[in-house]
């Protein structure tokens, strides 16, 4: 997830006696199911409580042609209805569908009884164009035919270098079914690799996912009174990022406008991407920010109260704790995001730890010495150097010192973790020899 479960959970509790336990209760449900829903759900959730802390908000109340858009807001000096919208590439990766082809070669190489890791893949590009513009599609077969390719077009030729003792194993396609290299090492590799053209990155401006998102809302807001807008936020999509090169990309802001232009009934795009930006404090670090813009056709007297509103509205999002991009993986993931796990901070007498990590450290699912891994058994697989928190505690036994003091550390609503501090005390005589 892109904000912390701590932070969405507040959230939830405060929307019960804003929009209902009915509202809130199918939130919860599309949260604790796998999917990038979870992620439209999240900023739903984020969005209302925001919103609700800056006016009168009601939820989902019906038009007249059926539609139930996400917010009807009033705080006396601006009201508006407006929708919310989660946009991703998933249908670009779903044309050009390179990270499952990934996993259906990791496959392939288990099957080959090869291990992981050792595998460099390198899609060839094909460029589409069309009276609105050009952009960049992988020459992959469909994602639903990518078994099939992977199985009767690479893994024989894979089998018959196997068999003739090649190594690198190399298998190059290049023909109207597909455009690819893939290079293979029999021998694994901690790592696999690959380099692809950008295809997410918008080149027409209303040819990708944003624009597209944003149409499907306007014809939801069709009968809506008064000011109605969409609010777009980011769910791992390359529109709204900010390290985009060329001349013929174009930004979140120009997709905005266009859509804007084409569609008159809608007033306003508010835009809520997940950048990285450089901290404050030395030393120099990467942080994760909001980065909110209001597109608005020139001259609407409306902006300055819409962009007052939503100022005020945005103080109450949380911190950031992922990329959009990490936090769609996440998603799509069973269980919980790891909390502060391997991490420690040692000085004299004194070591602080994961209080989940010492849970299940105490409640045997793991030792220190697993070093934080999400994955336990393969991690204990690899040959591992032994904890500095385990040979802390070893040292305190060694020298007769029990904790003196136990302290919980709490990292707040952004956080998903606590601390655990255990200060050790003077040698004690139940420990040691008598002195």
């Amino acid at each position: 997830m892109i904000f912390a479960r701590r932070a969405i959970q507040r959230r939830l509790d405060g929307l019960r006696k804003i929009i209902g336990n009915e509202a809130v209760n199918n939130l919860v449900h599309r949260l604790n199911l796998l999917g990038k829903d979870r992620i439209a759900a999240m900023w739903e959730v984020v969005i209302l409580h925001a919103l609700a802390t800056s006016g009168s908000l009601k939820h989902e109340v019906p038009l007249s042609d059926g539609s139930k858009p996400d917010v009807g807001f009033d705080n006396g000096a601006i009201s508006f209805t407006a929708d919310i919208t989660s946009v991703s590439d998933e249908g670009l990766d779903e044309e050009s569908p390179v990270f499952e082809l990934f996993k259906v070669l990791a496959r392939a190489q288990k099957k080959l009884g090869l291990p992981s890791g050792g595998l460099d893949v390198r899609p060839y590009r094909k460029v589409v164009s069309n009276s609105r513009g050009s952009r960049t599609v992988l020459r992959l077969p469909p994602r639903k035919r990518l078994d099939e390719f992977v199985r009767n077009e690479i893994v024989p030729e894979l089998r018959r270098q196997l068999q003739a003792g090649n190594t690198p194993l190399r298998v190059v396609v290049d023909d109207e079914r597909a455009g690819l290299e893939i290079i293979m090492d029999p021998a694994g590799g901690e790592f696999s690799s690959g380099g692809f053209a950008a295809y997410s990155t918008p080149t027409i401006k209303d040819g990708n996912p944003l624009y597209r998102a944003l149409k499907a809302k306007a014809s939801q807001l069709r009968e809506a009174d008064g000011t109605k807008g969409v609010i777009a936020a980011d769910g791992d999509c390359a529109a709204f990022a900010d390290d985009r090169i060329g001349r013929d990309t174009v930004s979140m802001e120009k997709i905005a406008e266009e859509f804007l232009r084409q569609f008159s009934s809608v007033d306003f795009v508010l835009l809520l991407a997940v950048r990285e930006g450089i901290g404050a404090h030395l030393p120099a670090h990467t942080v994760l920010r909001l980065h909110p813009k209001l597109v608005m056709r020139n001259g609407d007297e409306r902006r300055r109260a819409l962009a007052s509103l939503f100022e005020k509205a945005i103080a109450d999002f949380p911190e950031p704790v992922n990329s959009s991009t990490n936090g769609a993986l996440r998603a799509a993931e069973k269980g919980f995001d790891l909390g502060n796990h391997g991490g420690c901070k040692m000085g004299s007498g004194k070591i602080r730890v994961s209080a989940r990590e010492l849970m299940e450290v105490l409640a045997g699912i793991r030792t220190f010495d697993d070093g934080g891994a999400l994955n336990i058994d393969a991690a204990r697989k690899e040959h591992r150097a032994q904890s500095p928190i385990t040979r802390k505690f070893q040292a305190e036994l060694s020298a007769g010192r029990l904790p003196a003091k136990v302290s919980v550390i709490q990292t707040g609503e952004n956080g998903n973790d606590d601390w655990i501090e255990f200060e050790f005390g003077d040698k004690d005589a139940a420990i040691t020899k008598f002195r």
